[in-house]
């Protein structure tokens, strides 16, 4: 009888023991290590601008054109503050590829190409309006007023970018290439102003274009592409 009752516990242990559920663990997620942060000095005033400080954050974003099939796109790059209108913003470009559609984005081989630490892209840029074939900076002010850099006027142009800084890394959010940028150049941006030539005034008054610059120097800037 003893061993009836152990037999009919064994039996009765590993059925009990089948139905127990296994908890599966998933896999974990690839996580894109993304961090921006800029410091340099901008009309002889030192600025900074650190993510989650004063409502910094990172701010990728891509302004592409697409024409008889074909897309290019500029890779821009900003760090704002929804309660700071001051922010900086650089951009560079333009990747090419076939677009019939205009809906597409390249290939992730195409794009870590592009960035890639020995191209052109990265290794000797050139200053570029609207960064349609190089390199552009953008600073806006605590105005909101936007200065650019510009392929002719400026009169400083140097940006390099940190060779060991370049990386390419994805996640569930995205594709990105990541980079340091070194910078000094000589930005603009173009006032509305009362024309002092015209006498007697109108009414309205006569306005005309005044164009001023600033030195942006000793810049830095950490930061990412995503594609």
């Amino acid at each position: 009888m003893i061993k009836q009752t152990s037999i009919i516990i064994l039996l009765l242990g590993v059925t009990l023991g089948s139905c127990i559920k296994h908890e599966v663990i998933p896999a974990p997620e690839p996580t894109a290590d993304l961090k921006g942060e800029f410091q340099g000095t901008i009309g002889g005033a030192y600025i900074e601008y650190t993510e989650n400080v004063n409502g910094y954050y990172c701010a990728p974003s891509i302004a592409m054109q697409t024409s008889a099939g074909i897309t290019d796109a500029q890779y821009l790059f900003a760090m704002i503050s929804q309660s700071d209108a001051s922010y900086m913003q650089v951009g560079i470009g333009s990747l090419s590829w076939n677009d019939p559609t205009g809906t597409s984005t390249p290939a992730l081989t195409l794009f870590n190409q592009f960035f890639d630490k020995d191209a052109p892209t990265t290794s000797a840029p050139n200053y570029s309006n609207n960064a349609l074939t190089g390199f552009e900076v953008a600073y806006s002010d605590t105005y909101g007023d936007v200065w650019k850099s510009d392929e002719i006027n400026s009169t400083v142009q140097d940006v390099s970018f940190v060779y060991e800084s370049i990386s390419q890394e994805s996640d569930n959010s995205g594709d990105y290439s990541k980079f340091t940028c070194n910078f000094a150049t000589e930005v603009f941006h173009t006032y509305s102003v009362i024309d002092i030539t015209i006498s007697p005034q109108t009414n309205p008054p006569t306005m005309v274009d005044s164009l001023a610059s600033i030195m942006i120097t000793d810049a830095q800037y950490k930061g990412y592409f995503k594609r």
